[in-house]
């Protein structure tokens, strides 16, 4: 079977770069690069585009420099849109227009109404799309699924999701967009989802929720490209999210994200508890498609001599401890598996239509923290 041929936009020549790192590096590597080709760049200028593809071992008259042209090149299946979120529509509407296949990086649009434009066009043309939500593809999520899944846990009764981080008070002057109301960047948009859409995926959707935004730091320094500190400036994005609520399973779910200084340790810790077991993820950030972390189950250790063995995991305990779960070695790392998925016509890969509910789950977040009400989406 012929390989699908890509083109990146917003693949530069910079191989440190996000592009570079999430999505060249897991294509051009087994078995990916039997599946996928690299054959075509976009960039915002003809200079960046043609030393992008050089970098990339892209033949030079596949260096575009226009949505446009890339959508037109009839040796493009598949348009790739890796770029900052006010540019996803409009980078990807001429690829959508001509009939191609598309990969957004989450967000999907800059807001709800631009998510449901794209989703709507993908829909007529009749087109295979994907976005960037990779976090369900984690070996370690796929393992807690087959776990859940068993029925290994019983009941699931709820689950708590717990971060803090000093990410806030750490932003480069190159993200610093995200100080933007207008930019659809914030924290709850990005690191937020990327953390709901696996639990979502393991324990459903939520029937209903109630949220709490803050700005724990009124001012924040952007890091220059030097390391130093600029000047503060106002803080235009809400760093403190709690969100309570109950899925639709009945399961409870809270998930609290802090904003701390590097005085306090960032952790993140993310436990799923049913009537007859529990599973814990556990790393240094609620980026766990792209921090090291851990899963683990718990093993009780029983009282002895309280006759308790029919009382189920209602019984009195003592004791135990978290044991980690063996999780093999993803072969592609974070966007790679959302390529594979989408290689393989996985019906778990997060296309469009799918990231339209994340953007609704979003806006039920804000409307809820703005007004106080209980929101369902």
């Amino acid at each position: 079977m012929a390989p699908i041929r890509v083109g990146i936009i917003g693949l530069s020549a910079d191989q440190s770069a996000w592009a570079t790192s999430a999505h060249t590096a897991p294509l051009k590597s087994a078995p990916l690069n039997e599946k996928f080709k690299l054959v075509a760049v976009g960039t915002s200028s003809p200079e960046t585009a043609t030393k992008a593809a050089a970098a990339h071992g892209v033949e030079a008259d596949k260096a575009y420099s226009s949505p446009e042209a890339i959508a037109g090149d009839e040796d493009v299946d598949l348009v790739v849109v890796s770029v900052k979120t006010p540019y996803h529509k409009q980078l990807a509407l001429p690829a959508l227009h001509a009939k191609k296949s598309v990969f957004i990086e989450w967000p999907l649009g800059n807001g709800l109404q631009e998510a449901e434009e794209l989703a709507a066009l993908a829909k007529k043309q009749g087109v295979k799309t994907a976005v960037g939500l990779q976090a369900r593809f984690l070996p370690s999520v796929q393992k807690a699924k087959s776990i859940i899944d068993s029925g290994a846990l019983g009941r699931i009764v709820g689950t708590t999701v717990i971060s803090s981080s000093s990410f806030a008070l750490n932003i480069t002057v190159k993200n610093s967009y995200i100080n933007d109301p207008k930019s659809g960047a914030n924290l709850v948009t990005i690191p937020t989802i990327h953390a709901l859409d696996p639990l979502c995926y393991l324990l459903g959707e939520y029937k209903f929720l109630n949220a709490t935004i803050a700005t724990t730091f009124p001012e924040i320094r952007f890091i220059q490209a030097d390391g130093s500190r600029g000047e503060p400036v106002k803080s235009n994005f809400a760093d403190f999210i709690s969100i309570q609520g109950v899925l639709e399973s009945g399961a409870t779910a809270s998930f609290v994200s802090s904003s701390t200084t590097e005085f306090t340790p960032a952790h993140f810790e993310w436990i799923i508890s049913g009537e007859e077991g529990s599973l814990k993820f556990e790393g240094p950030s609620q980026f766990i498609a792209m921090a090291p972390h851990t899963l683990s189950r718990f093993a009780p250790s029983k009282q002895e001599g309280k006759g308790d063995e029919d009382q189920g995991g209602y019984g009195a305990k003592v004791g135990g401890k978290w044991e980690e779960v063996e999780v093999e070695k993803g072969p592609f790392g974070g966007i790679g598996e959302v390529y594979a998925a989408f290689a393989e016509g996985n019906k778990d890969l997060v296309d469009f239509d799918e990231a339209v509910k994340r953007h609704k789950m979003v806006e039920a977040i804000f409307r809820s923290a703005k007004d106080g009400t209980r929101e369902s989406y």
